[in-house]
């Protein structure tokens, strides 16, 4: 452990904490209570709060209801991975279509006669900013995160080097237009808003949530997770801006018997500036999951990637030093500038299942991609424990 905690290219303070699933005993801890910033792992504090708000089972449901004349709306409910077309079943993104809908919305209009329509969208649900005050401008221009909203499409979800689409409402409700068109509805206009408690015309749902939530993780999509936080939230009545959200996120944590002790949260999903806490936080919440103690976490912390495998994690862990760990390491990612963290679990040869949370910061002498080797390095080792 100690040798490849020596690389320099690691950041100038780095955090540790390795900790023994079944017994609890804490194996390892280098500074592991010390306040750091940790960048995409804070996905795991929202994570936290979701699963132990929401029915991990619940999908998120698209509608469309009749209003008043030639009026249809289209009901925000949340779902950012709608499929532009037909949904996709065998696939958490786009497992709802907007091509279903618009047919299912067709065949109701058409029975009743009508086939011209002006459509208006409702976003009372769970309503809040399109980004986070934190975030850097550029972030959009260079894909690192798209805009929070509670439509969105598949093809739209952050891609590094494609802008953020302006507004994901409204691209939303143009490829649903042009579904219906190709269902031989007119679409005479549109309409800045509509009432949602009108006839139900047509709808379709998500893959559960836990599918959601663990798709936002592997990918790291920061919008995703900016909004399931916000759904979670609104279901208590807390507001979607980005003060009360960070505040719930933390009284969550708190409520469920985590010592928040030196936690500051600058955004739910890690990508803003100003958030801190100590990786030993990390290792307390996986250690609930992993040993089964919370079912709710452990259904979570089973979507997470696989080093060499999937998600953030499909190019981890490849190298001859630490290839070792390629399969047996499921964590989150984390990386900004001068950032580098993981957390999660790793299997050891000796069948041991373990928690483990590294947190570096500070100026790398390789780089970003030189600071990931080093913290695969190290968690490799643990791999022979």
């Amino acid at each position: 452990m100690k040798q490849p905690l020596a690389s320099n290219w690691l950041g100038t303070k780095t955090g540790v904490v390795i900790r023994d699933v079944r017994s609890g005993q804490t194996l390892f801890d280098a500074s592991g209570s010390t306040p750091m910033e940790p960048a995409s792992v804070t996905k795991l504090l929202s994570a936290w709060a979701v699963s132990h708000t929401m029915d991990l089972q619940h999908r998120l449901t698209t509608r469309v209801v009749a209003g008043s004349g030639n009026q249809i709306v289209l009901v925000a409910g949340g779902d950012t991975a709608l499929n532009p077309g037909k949904g996709d079943p065998s696939s958490v993104n786009g497992y709802a279509g907007l091509g279903d809908l618009a047919t299912q919305v067709a065949t109701a209009l058409k029975k009743k006669g009508q086939t011209s329509v002006v459509i208006a969208v409702n976003t009372a649900y769970a309503p809040g900013p399109l980004t986070v005050p934190g975030w850097d401008p550029a972030y959009l221009g260079m894909g690192y995160t798209a805009r929070i909203a509670m439509l969105g499409l598949s093809t739209q979800r952050a891609k590094a080097g494609i802008p953020a689409v302006a507004d994901p409402v409204k691209a939303t409700t143009a490829a649903f237009a042009k579904n219906l068109t190709a269902q031989g509805i007119t679409v005479a206009g549109f309409a800045s808003s509509g009432p949602a408690d009108g006839t139900t015309l047509g709808s379709v749902q998500s893959a559960p949530l836990v599918d959601v939530l663990g798709m936002a993780l592997q990918d790291s999509d920061n919008a995703m997770i900016e909004s399931l936080v916000r759904q979670a939230a609104f279901t208590k009545g807390v507001a979607g801006d980005d003060a009360s959200l960070t505040a719930w996120v933390m009284d969550t944590v708190a409520q469920s018997g985590f010592d928040v002790s030196g936690v500051k949260l600058a955004d739910v999903c890690g990508l803003a500036d100003g958030t801190s806490f100590p990786p030993r936080l990390l290792a307390d919440l996986l250690e609930k999951g992993a040993s089964g103690a919370d079912a709710r976490y452990q259904e979570v912390m089973s979507r997470l990637p696989v080093g060499g495998w999937n998600g953030t994690m499909d190019d981890r862990f490849l190298q001859s030093t630490n290839n070792a760990g390629a399969g047996q390491v499921r964590a989150k990612t984390g990386s900004l500038t001068g950032v580098s963290s993981l957390a999660g679990t790793v299997r050891t040869q000796s069948g041991r299942l373990l928690v483990f949370a590294i947190i570096t910061n500070g100026p790398q002498s390789q780089g970003p991609y030189g600071a990931r080797a080093a913290i695969d390095n190290v968690v490799a080792a643990v791999v022979s424990l």
